[in-house]
């Protein structure tokens, strides 16, 4: 056996989908980028928290007539921050693609791993676990800072904790996968930002404010609206469960198209 077949059937081996996913991990945490995007996401979550719990204190010591002080679940602090974070969480995610295209070593991730759908898998797969783990870390933050803020009017309930965590973790996970599949896509970072910025939060909201009962289904359809749906626990227009159903199918649907792009497109 010569020594170019050794090394092709070391790049072969390594070319599968083991090897993205090992390639890929050192590329996440090996970046400075990630770290910033993870110290900048937990002040920013810490600093929410603080908001939204003194916030609270305040509306609950200075009520207007007829209304009735009630302690607030520490776990609602962390959705309330993460409806805002959740752009920094999906610029973690993309940056995982963007970054590439933008110093061409997408060339050489492609040369590596010829078979392109191992190349979105592989990404995916990596940042599955670091996204849940990501969510529960600052909904934690935003839970203590928040409950800490509040003080007396703070409910530290454990068992609502535990669901409001689990079910942040789960909505910025999606969330991000979401991102990573437009990535592919759009390939800029400042295009697919815009794009998230535009589908997780900032048409949600407007469409969500409307009179109009049809803008209102649109907004609970978006992405963000879904997950704001699922977070909050809100029946209407959609129930928590059909909301999370419908922000797995944006997921799965934003990966496919970014993998039918790549297998089209040359790098």
């Amino acid at each position: 056996m010569t020594t170019a077949t050794i090394t092709l059937g070391q790049r072969s081996s390594h070319g599968g989908l083991a090897g993205a996913i090992a390639s890929e991990w050192t590329k996440v945490w090996s970046v400075r980028s990630s770290w910033l995007n993870i110290v900048a996401a937990v002040l920013l979550t810490a600093l929410l928290g603080v908001q939204f719990g003194f916030s609270t204190a305040y509306d609950n010591t200075h009520l207007r007539p007829g209304h009735v002080a009630e302690q607030v679940a520490v776990g609602s602090v962390g959705v309330s921050a993460m409806i805002i974070v959740q752009v920094v969480v999906a610029a973690f995610a993309l940056l995982q693609v963007t970054s590439e295209y933008s110093t061409g070593s997408i060339r050489s991730t492609l040369q590596w791993t010829p078979v392109r759908r191992n190349v979105v898998l592989g990404k995916a797969v990596v940042l599955g676990p670091p996204l849940f783990a990501y969510g529960l870390l600052l909904g934690a933050i935003a839970a203590v800072s928040g409950g800490l803020a509040m003080g007396e009017w703070a409910d530290w309930d454990l068992a609502t904790l535990v669901v409001d965590l689990v079910s942040i973790a789960a909505y910025l996970t999606l969330g991000g996968l979401f991102t990573l599949g437009i990535a592919f896509v759009i390939r800029s970072t400042a295009g697919t930002l815009t794009a998230a910025f535009l589908m997780l939060l900032v048409l949600p909201m407007m469409l969500g404010q409307s009179s109009l009962r049809a803008l209102v289904w649109l907004a609970a359809l978006l992405p963000g609206g879904a997950g704001q749906s699922f977070l909050s626990g809100s029946t209407d227009p959609l129930s928590p469960t059909i909301s999370f159903i419908v922000l797995i199918a944006w997921t799965v649907g934003g990966l496919a198209f970014g993998l039918k792009l790549l297998q089209r497109r040359d790098a």
